[in-house]
C-alpha cells in the first residue's frame, strides 16, 4: 500500500539574501498627499530598506532570479524606475524576465522623481536616487555571491489588517476612498521560509494586500509605514531577513489609516507580522512531507505520524526554476478621469497641482496610441509560483488566480517595475470612485489581466500531486 503523507509545496535551490538601508535623507522632498501643508520630510520613523534575493538553479540549467522588496512609494516618473532596473540588469547579467523590483507603496518616503524642481529639498531627489540604485545594485551583487543550498517552504494564514476602503457617503452623495465597515476584504496572508540544508532560517517572506496609507498628510517622518514594524516582528522571532511583498491591494487599507501618528503604524504591522510569525511556526521542517507511520497501542489507537525527506520525484520538480515576461494590451480611456475636490480649491493650490503633475506624468507614461501595453512577469519557483504586474488591481486579481490554480501557492505583486495606474473592476467604471477616475484604463482592464497573467502562468503551473 502507498503510504499515507501530506507533501508541502516546496522550492530546492541556490539561495542569497542581502540588505540595504536606503532611508532617503531628512529634508528632502516628500509630498505624496495634496492635504499635506508641509513639503519636506522632518524626521525618520524606522529605515527604509532595500532588501534582495536571489534564486538560482542547483544544477545551473535555468534562471537566476532576483527579487528586490523596496521601501518606497512609487516612481512617478517612468524613466527614474527604468534606470534603477536597467542599473541591475546591466550589473547583475540578469535579463528582463529575471528582475523583479517589488515596491512595499509606503506613502510616507520620498517623492522620487527626478522631474521636479524648485520645491523645497527637490535638490536631494536626483542625488537620492542615485545612492538607491547603487545600494540596490550592491545589495543583488551580495545576495548572488552568497548563494547556498536552501529549502523554500510555503505556507498560508489570515490577518484581518486589510479592510475595503470604498465608503459611500450619503451625505456627500458620492465615494470617498476610507474604511468600508460593510465591505468585503480579502484577509490571505502567503508565508514562505528559506532554510539552508542544516535547517537554519535564511530569510522568512510575507505576501499580503494592504495599502501602506496609515501615515498621511499629518506625518512628516520618513516611514515603510505598518511594514517596517511587522518586518521587526518577524526577524525578531526568526533571526533573519524578512521580505514583505505588497499584494493586489487596489481597494484595501488598514482601518485606522490617514493619521500622522506612527504609534499606529507601528501597531498596524504588529498585527500583520505576529500573523505571518504564526503561519511561518506551522510550516514543516525544511525539505520533509509529513508520513503515516501506524499505530501504537494506548488507552485509544493512536495514529502516528512523522517527518521524512521529500522524496526524489518532488524533489526534482521543487528545483524546476523559470521566468516570463509578457503583457496584455488594455484599451484607454478617452479621456484621464478627474477626482473632483469637495473644497473650493484654487487652481495653483496644492492639492491641485499635486493632481495635475500626476495626470501629465500618468500621459508621458502612456504614450500614443489608443491601447497601452501592460507588462506582466510569472515565475516558476519550483513549486510555487509568482505573478507580477505594475499597476494596481482590485484584489480579486489575486482571488481568482489563486482560485485557477489551486493547490499551488501564488505570490501575486503589484506595484512591481513601474505602474501607472490602477485596474478596478468593470462594474465599478461610472461610479465615480476614486480608483476608477484615476485609471486610465477603459472598463474590462481588471478583467483582461486577470485573464492574461492566468494565461502566463499555466505553462509554468507545477504537476499535480
Amino acid at each position: 500500500m502507498a503510504p499515507v503523507e501530506e507533501t508541502f509545496s516546496t522550492t530546492h535551490c541556490l539561495f542569497g539574501v542581502a540588505r540595504r538601508d536606503v532611508t532617503p535623507p531628512v529634508g528632502i522632498y516628500s509630498r505624496s498627499w495634496g492635504a499635506a501643508t508641509h513639503d519636506v520630510a522632518e524626521g525618520v520613523h524606522r529605515p527604509l530598506t532595500a532588501t534582495a534575493a536571489v534564486f538560482a538553479p542547483l544544477d545551473g540549467a535555468g534562471p537566476t532570479l532576483a527579487l528586490v522588496a523596496l521601501d518606497a512609494g512609487w516612481f512617478p516618473y517612468g524613466p527614474d524606475e527604468r534606470a534603477l532596473r536597467e542599473a541591475i540588469m546591466e550589473r547583475s547579467g540578469l535579463g528582463e524576465a529575471q528582475v523583479l523590483v517589488q515596491l512595499s507603496h509606503t506613502h510616507a518616503g520620498a517623492n522620487s522623481n527626478s522631474r521636479i524642481e524648485n520645491r523645497p529639498g527637490s535638490e536631494l531627489i536626483a542625488p537620492y536616487l542615485g545612492s538607491l540604485t547603487a545600494h540596490v545594485c550592491d545589495a543583488v551583487a551580495e545576495a548572488h555571491a552568497t548563494v547556498t543550498e536552501a529549502f523554500v517552504t510555503y505556507g498560508q494564514g489570515r490577518c484581518s489588517l486589510a479592510t475595503n476602503r470604498d465608503f459611500w457617503d450619503a451625505e456627500a452623495e458620492r465615494y470617498a476612498c476610507g474604511y468600508n465597515p460593510d465591505g468585503a476584504a480579502d484577509d490571505t496572508l502567503i508565508v514562505a521560509r528559506v532554510a539552508d540544508a542544516d535547517g537554519r532560517t535564511l530569510a522568512t517572506l510575507f505576501n499580503y494586500a494592504c495599502h501602506p496609507t496609515t501615515l498621511a498628510w499629518e506625518n512628516r517622518l520618513l516611514s515603510p509605514d505598518y511594514v517596517g514594524a511587522a518586518r521587526e516582528v518577524l526577524e525578531e522571532a526568526f533571526d533573519a531577513p524578512a521580505l514583505f511583498l505588497q499584494g493586489a491591494s487596489g481597494e484595501l487599507a488598514p482601518r485606522d489609516d490617514y493619521v500622522g501618528d506612527p504609534a499606529v503604524a507601528d501597531r498596524n504591522g504588529r498585527q500583520l507580522g505576529h500573523a505571518a510569525a504564526a503561519a511561518i511556526e506551522g510550516l514543516p521542517p525544511p525539505g520533509t512531507r509529513f508520513v503515516y507511520t501506524g499505530i501504537v497501542a494506548s488507552g485509544a489507537n493512536l495514529g502516528t505520524w512523522g517527518y521524512r525527506p521529500c522524496n526524489a520525484e518532488q524533489l526534482v520538480e521543487a528545483s524546476r526554476l523559470a521566468a516570463v515576461a509578457t503583457g496584455v494590451d488594455l484599451e484607454r480611456k478617452e479621456e484621464l478621469g478627474v477626482v473632483e475636490s469637495l473644497s473650493d480649491s484654487r487652481p495653483d493650490s496644492p492639492q491641485e497641482r499635486e493632481k495635475a503633475m500626476r495626470r501629465e506624468l500618468l500621459r508621458l507614461a502612456l504614450g500614443e496610441g489608443s491601447v497601452h501595453r501592460m507588462p506582466i512577469w510569472a515565475w516558476r519557483l519550483g513549486e510555487g509560483l509568482l505573478l507580477a504586474v505594475p499597476n494596481e488591481p482590485y484584489s480579486v486579481f489575486q482571488v481568482e488566480l489563486r482560485r485557477r490554480f489551486a493547490g499551488t501557492p501564488v505570490i501575486v505583486l503589484m506595484t512591481t517595475n513601474g505602474g501607472v495606474g490602477y485596474l478596478p473592476p468593470r462594474e465599478t467604471y461610472g461610479s465615480g470612485l476614486y480608483q476608477e477616475l484615476q485609471s486610465p484604463y477603459a472598463p474590462g482592464c481588471l478583467e483582461q489581466a486577470t485573464a492574461a497573467a492566468a494565461a502566463a502562468l499555466e505553462p509554468l503551473r507545477p504537476p499535480a500531486r
